[in-house]
């Protein structure tokens, strides 16, 4: 047990001291709230900066609302004389499935929503799980996921007086295991799933994207090293064709080392 202790301690030690740690945190905790509902962190600045000896780094936002509100990111730094470069990257995808409204203006007593792919196969006889969202200000809780089977037309209908609360609802979820995949996605035109701006269209198509097309993109971070303080030039990533939902880093204007 004692030889145990000692390599853990060897093992502490080492790691504490191949690891150099830099912080800001004047206004990153506290800066760029969100104006989106519920209050939000919408987009954090960095304030903890780790370089580790392997060459690796992670780079950590911490607000001080919440812990499930923090983020991080990793990669790798190269130094150059007094410059070090911070460099990361990741995957982008193509969305599963995207849906097309039909009708608008259609008073219908009930939904046909229509699955199918982007190569104009018709997904019929598939099981599809359904859930009821509601408006946030409801205070109602999502129904339970009612299973449906689409038809020889790739079809399922969804009667309006069998709908809990309708008035209330502001999007239809919706999930299906197609193939080794785990299609989702919402129906809605409202900003978010669980506000009501405007009533769902009565007729939608849903659309498989059979092959979603991927993207790699590189984010750089280019820094100079003065004092013990690590000092942000410029901060850029990649323009990629797919449309990339991540949040630009954002920093202070230095990191001091502790």
């Amino acid at each position: 047990m004692k030889k145990l202790l000692t390599i853990f301690s060897l093992v502490i030690f080492i790691f504490c001291f191949s690891q150099e740690k830099y912080v800001n945190d004047a206004t990153a905790y506290y800066n760029s709230k969100s104006k989106e509902p519920f209050g939000y962190i919408n987009n954090p600045s960095v304030n903890e900066i780790y370089m580790n000896s392997n060459n690796t780094f992670e780079m950590w936002m911490r607000p001080h609302n919440s812990c499930f509100t923090w983020q991080d990111y990793k990669g790798i730094w190269k130094k150059e004389g007094d410059s070090i470069t911070f460099t990361n990257q990741y995957e982008i995808k193509e969305v599963d499935s995207y849906e097309i409204y039909k009708n608008k203006n259609n008073n219908s007593n009930k939904f046909i929503i229509s699955f199918k792919t982007d190569r104009k196969k018709i997904i019929a006889n598939q099981s599809i799980s359904i859930n009821y969202e509601y408006d946030f200000d409801s205070k109602l809780n999502s129904e339970k996921s009612i299973e449906f089977t689409t038809d020889k037309n790739g079809n399922i209908e969804i009667p309006i007086n069998k709908i809990p609360n309708f008035e209330k609802v502001a999007s239809l979820a919706y999930q299906f295991q197609y193939k080794q995949r785990k299609i989702s996605g919402y129906i809605s035109e409202s900003n978010f799933v669980n506000q009501k701006d405007k009533e769902i269209p009565k007729e939608i198509i849903v659309v498989l994207v059979e092959n979603p097309k991927k993207e790699i993109v590189v984010r750089t971070v280019k820094t100079v090293l003065k004092d013990n303080k690590i000092y942000i030039i410029s901060s850029n990533k990649t323009k990629t064709n797919l449309k990339d939902y991540n949040k630009e880093w954002k920093f202070e204007e230095f990191y001091t080392k502790e």
